[in-house]
């Protein structure tokens, strides 16, 4: 006797928060195969992934960590639903920083987005049925904010001129720019720059731009950002 398919109301419903419109897409198709699970929502940036989780209600979220116009932590902070949905955050991004900010604010898995689809299968199952997964790059950063708490927290505090680097950066100033203002080399702005990305995890501009924003040195800008 064949198995029936599970009704669409018994389903798990999970919301998609990713910001680049072909992996969203992709994840959606792969998830609405899986047997079990139904996409209710599509979002690419924080305020409408807010707007679809409190209108749908969705018991699984997966969430991108860097986003158009904000973070994913962003996300965890803000959304206000109960029972609060299991959140996997999905991400390249498997800094120490990264994980320990996602976990903390009440993650339940972290995967790669170098995972294979039997890994991202096994990981959204193991959310939606209330356990923990981490993927091997975010066990092995886990791993080492528990056996030297001391190191992480000096290696992620930005230095007082790395502070002054990345404001000017999100400011929109070149390397040679800031050495002019700073009286540095630009060599020197270039080392800055790379301590900045080695903490943090962040790259492109738009990255650097929204930390900065989250520490305080820079206003907000007017539109979101291009997160490429």
């Amino acid at each position: 006797m064949e198995a029936t398919q599970p009704a669409e109301a018994e389903k798990t419903g999970v919301l998609i928060v990713e910001d680049q419109t072909a992996i969203r897409q992709m994840l959606a198709t792969f998830i609405r195969a899986m047997p079990g699970f139904t996409v209710i929502g599509e979002a690419g940036n924080v305020q409408d992934a807010l707007d679809l989780a409190h209108k749908h209600r969705p018991k699984v979220v997966v969430l991108d960590w860097m986003l158009l116009g904000g973070m994913g932590l962003d996300f965890l902070r803000q959304v206000r639903l109960t029972p609060s949905p299991a959140v996997l955050v999905f991400s390249a991004n498997t800094t120490e920083l990264a994980v320990r900010e996602a976990l903390s604010a009440g993650a339940r898995g972290y995967i790669e987005k170098t995972a294979s689809f039997a890994e991202f299968t096994q990981a959204l199952n193991a959310v939606a049925g209330g356990q923990t997964f981490l993927g091997p790059a975010v066990a092995r950063a886990v791993q080492r904010i528990v056996s030297q708490p001391d190191r992480l927290e000096s290696n992620m505090e930005l230095s007082a001129r790395e502070r002054d680097v990345l404001r000017f950066l999100a400011e929109g100033m070149s390397s040679k720019e800031i050495a002019d203002v700073l009286g540095l080399s630009i060599r020197t702005v270039e080392n800055h720059r790379a301590n900045i990305t080695r903490r943090t995890g962040l790259r492109s501009v738009a990255q650097l731009t929204l930390h900065a924003v989250r520490l305080g040195l820079i206003q907000p800008p007017d539109r979101p950002l291009e997160n490429s």
